[in-house]
């Protein structure tokens, strides 16, 4: 909705950055609300000296002339709120989906990502879909974090890693808690990975853990529902979906609680020896 209020009604403090290749302008007409900002922006961006020739800005305003806090992206009003909390909310979200449409050489895939010894496991999934809880139980039991938000996909199908601190919701409360992995006695991974395993897994109380395979097509199929760009770039989006499953086992079902599917998956996961195949592929993809 274009917003017919001025933008620059306040001072603003203004950041220049560049996420994976993407630049943003980012304003903010408080300095309280400007000093929040860090924890807002896409995991590994960077803060540039100067403008990005290109970016997209992103604004927001305090309360002002009987109007809440707002946020922009350019013209656009994407949300008003009487508190700060649900825009600072939206802004992170419209800061991430740009980036993700705008990438130019990686999809970004909704899930979380685990690996154990090189071999990732891939639990695609929206919001409220448990993916955190699963994964920050994969952490407990001894994998290492790579995301609870998104697997970072190249062209050859390796997952780069995401490792923003986990979003924990707290049962019957609204809202996420920030949670460093090292509070779970765990830690990040610093190198991309392929994937041996995706897991198609939804909570449901008191459900039995019974995975059923899933087709690499069919896998790919479901995939496409939880990527960024797929609407922008579709072939780009599917080519690295099918590089992604090429090699690895796919898997649906509901799950009960988290920290007994965890261990049954992580068992899985030692199971598997990365082909040196695989590591042939990347090194030949990377020389291109």
């Amino acid at each position: 909705m274009q917003d017919p209020t001025p933008l620059a009604s306040s001072p603003l403090h203004t950041v220049d950055c560049l996420s994976y290749g993407v630049p943003l302008r980012i304003q903010v007409g408080s300095g309280a609300l400007f000093a929040g900002l860090p924890r807002l922006l896409p995991f590994a961006t960077e803060t540039m000296t100067a403008p990005v020739p290109g970016a997209q800005s992103f604004t927001v305003l305090p309360p002002s002339e009987g109007r809440g806090f707002r946020c922009y992206v350019g013209a656009e009003l994407t949300q008003e709120s009487a508190e700060a909390g649900p825009v600072l909310e939206q802004l992170a979200r419209d800061l991430m989906i740009h980036v993700a449409n705008f990438c130019a050489d990686r999809v970004f895939v909704h899930a979380g990502v685990v690996s154990w010894n090189g071999q990732a496991l891939v639990l695609p999934g929206r919001s409220f879909a448990g993916k955190t809880t699963l994964t920050a139980a994969l952490v407990r039991a001894g994998a290492t974090y790579h995301s609870d938000e998104f697997a970072v996909v190249d062209e050859a199908g390796w997952v780069y890693p995401y490792a923003r601190d986990l979003q924990v919701r707290e049962p019957g409360l609204p809202g996420q808690r920030s949670t460093p992995v090292e509070a779970l006695h765990g830690h990040t991974a610093k190198e991309p990975v392929r994937v041996t395993q995706v897991v198609f897994a939804h909570y449901q109380a008191g459900a039995p853990w019974n995975p059923q395979p899933v087709s690499s097509g069919m896998a790919v199929l479901e995939l496409l529902r939880h990527a960024i760009p797929v609407q922008r770039t579709p072939r780009r989006v599917m080519s690295a979906l099918t590089a992604m499953v090429e090699g690895a086992t796919a898997w649906a079902s509901a799950r009960g609680e988290a920290d007994a599917v965890a261990h049954s998956l992580l068992q899985a996961l030692k199971s598997v020896r990365a082909p040196e195949i695989q590591i042939q592929r990347r090194e030949e993809a990377l020389l291109g």
